[in-house]
């Protein structure tokens, strides 16, 4: 049996593992928000002596507001006696209203996903044009 996940989210973790690589330490544990669609990613990674922790909220709403980050910024305590350092981001798709959030928050856009007016759209890569078809079309 294989871990059931939306592919919207597949999508979301790829980017924010382009982000947040595991190749520099970083472990990613993603949590939902009860029956919310809304997910919170927690990265953590020990450097120097220090754990850093890092809350990415992801959302899919056009607009995301200061009242939705209530549990992101929930400080966490550590049991081992390590300092950490606490930082957190949002991760929106394009073009949603991230205006009711600090200035000083980290807010990432999806590559994804993004919002033509008011629906949500899957965002594809342009197809790639190969040697071939260029050289059939050069006169």
């Amino acid at each position: 049996m294989g871990v059931c996940t939306d592919i919207m989210y597949d999508f979301v973790l790829q980017e924010i593992n382009r982000i947040y690589s595991s190749y520099d330490g970083w472990k990613i544990t993603p949590f939902r928000h009860g029956n919310s669609y809304d997910t919170t990613v927690r990265l953590e990674r020990r450097n120097i002596g220090s754990r850093e922790i890092v809350k990415i909220f992801v959302s899919f709403k056009k607009e995301v507001t200061l009242n939705m980050l209530e549990d992101l910024i929930k400080p966490e305590k550590t049991g081992d006696g390590l300092l950490s350092r606490q930082s957190y981001a949002v991760m929106v798709p394009s073009n949603a209203d991230t205006s009711a959030l600090p200035s000083d928050l980290k807010i990432y856009t999806m590559k994804s996903f993004a919002f033509q007016g008011k629906e949500l759209t899957w965002v594809k890569k342009p197809v790639r044009k190969n040697d071939e078809t260029v050289s059939k079309s050069a006169p």
